[in-house]
């Protein structure tokens, strides 16, 4: 685990504990459902799983290193299924397919929605990631060359 850091004002930080990737489905009526996924260095994986709501955003995380299927009820109106599919970890990734189903209970007239979508997830184990700018690939520095010139951007 991570220590926290506590910020002090014209202070630059450096680096990260861990790297994740986010998931979300497609919006329904306001609602919908997202995965922040990381992997641990013990081979399992932390999911965060947020269901955005008009009534207001509800996380919780949990975790897992192998196929498995639960659900995530936060508040009763709401419910969110999850399935882990081709659980695999290796030296320097773990990879799985997660599915995740979120289901929503509005006042009549319009009635339950739900909303699903099922992502291939690969992951970097800690300590295997790249080290320094040269190692990334282009896409990647593509990528950070756009964020850099949004800074720039005097959009209105």
């Amino acid at each position: 685990m991570s220590t926290i850091i506590a910020v002090k004002s014209n202070e630059v930080y450096e680096g990260f504990d861990v790297r994740s990737i986010r998931r979300c489905t497609p919006s329904v009526l306001g609602f919908r459902v997202c995965a922040e996924l990381t992997a641990n260095g013990d081979g399992s994986v932390t999911i965060r799983l947020t269901a955005e709501t008009p009534f207001g955003n509800y996380s919780k995380s949990f975790k897992f290193n192998a196929d498995v299927d639960f659900v995530f009820r936060p508040i009763p109106r709401v419910s969110i299924e999850v399935s882990i599919r081709d659980f695999r970890a290796s030296g320097e990734s773990i990879s799985f397919s997660l599915s995740i189903k979120g289901c929503i209970k509005f006042p009549w007239p319009i009635g339950k929605r739900c909303v699903g979508r099922t992502f291939n997830i690969v992951l970097p184990v800690p300590g295997t990631e790249k080290e320094s700018e040269q190692d990334l690939s282009s896409g990647d520095m593509a990528l950070l060359l756009l964020a850099a010139n949004e800074e720039g951007c005097q959009c209105d």
